[in-house]
């Protein structure tokens, strides 16, 4: 006779296994929710404090803050020294208001999870496959904009914008360009007082990266540069612009249509960390749009994480959660193939080290 159970699924394996996905989704869920509530704000920095008196502060019910704060506790997330108290870990005080980590999860639940819950719907209507418009993305409809682009969805829903531009402007400083791409050539170019211009950042928002750049080369003017950004955009850079910048130009325009008058035949434009967010139609729209506008010495720096073999699957979940908008992490020979449609050359290659990131500088062809 067999054995009770023989040849069926092993019910505890097959919990464990999935189950563990289980558990990231729940963890996710309650630390967005004590992040956006500011319980973490709430819990003083050395020793503990009760979860009436967190519930108090934050308005909430304590019934449901203690079993999320259990799961916390239990995940090693939260400390407690007694029941119905709760105290900091290290972990926990990375999701303080203000801290990188708290500003992530945030930006990954209201561009990754939320679009993602409404995947089935999406490729049951739109088939398997990546996105083909950029008006038909997982994330306008997940937000109720089933047919806007990630632009008319921002404009559509102003906190989450605020949120999408706090991210972008929090990660400008993650890949410095220092001792990766040597601006050095530009101290020999004819960049004279009121003449062309030296650098244009395309898609710069907040400028930071064009500030970066001007600190670790003084040689390169100011005055001489500038941000290229929707108008929307830049006049929020101006109601908060860094001291750093106050000589740069600040133009509101699009990469999609004719660069205006003040940014043409620059020396160097800078796409940081911008195209990605595109289809490929779009971006080699958006590099024809600076070939016409290049001089024939001009140069083009493409600077995203470049897929390559080996990847890392923080890497992958990336160019993953991008698509939910239309993008996509793309590798250097995808870029030279864009590159060619909109006109230009690959030139070189530089890497950043022990990162994913990398500097693609183009030549007019």
């Amino acid at each position: 006779m067999a054995a009770q159970g023989a040849g069926r699924p092993n019910m505890r394996q097959a919990l464990e296994s999935a189950g563990a996905h289980f558990l990231n989704l729940v963890e996710i869920g309650i630390v967005k929710t004590f992040i956006d509530y500011k319980v973490f704000d709430q819990i003083v920095d050395e020793g503990d404090i009760a979860i009436s008196e967190v519930a108090v502060k934050v308005g909430g019910e304590e019934a449901l803050l203690e079993r999320f704060s259990n799961y916390l506790i239990a995940a090693g997330i939260l400390a407690s020294t007694a029941p119905g108290r709760i105290a900091h870990t290290e972990r926990s005080r990375a999701y303080r208001t203000g801290e990188i980590a708290a500003g992530f999860i945030v930006h990954v639940y209201n561009l990754f999870l939320r679009p993602m819950a409404r995947w089935t719907e999406y490729f049951e209507t739109n088939g398997l496959a990546e996105p083909k418009d950029a008006h038909k993305i997982p994330l306008g409809l997940a937000t109720g904009h089933p047919d806007s682009d990630m632009y008319g969805v921002l404009d559509a829903e102003p906190k989450l914008a605020v949120l999408f531009n706090r991210a972008q402007a929090g990660s400008a400083s993650i890949y410095s360009l220092k001792g990766v791409y040597d601006f050095g050539w530009l101290q020999k170019a004819p960049t004279q007082p009121g003449e062309r211009p030296a650098i244009v950042d395309i898609g710069g928002g907040s400028g930071l990266a064009l500030r970066d750049i001007l600190v670790d080369n003084p040689f390169v003017p100011p005055e001489q540069c500038a941000v290229l950004d929707l108008p929307k955009t830049i006049e929020q850079t101006k109601s908060q612009l860094n001291e750093d910048l106050r000589s740069v130009r600040l133009i509101g325009g699009t990469m999609f249509e004719t660069l205006p008058q003040p940014v043409r035949g620059a020396l160097i434009y800078q796409f940081r960390r911008v195209l990605s967010d595109f289809l490929d139609n779009a971006i080699v729209q958006a590099l024809k749009q600076v070939r016409e506008a290049c001089a024939p010495d001009s140069r083009v720096l493409i600077i995203e994480e470049l897929l390559h073999p080996n990847q890392s699957k923080f890497s992958l979940a990336q160019d993953i959660s991008v698509m939910n908008f239309g993008g996509k992490r793309r590798s250097e020979a995808m870029f030279r193939k864009l590159a060619a449609q909109a006109g230009f050359n690959v030139n070189a290659v530089y890497r950043g080290p022990a990162t994913d990131f990398g500097v693609v500088e183009l030549l007019p062809a």
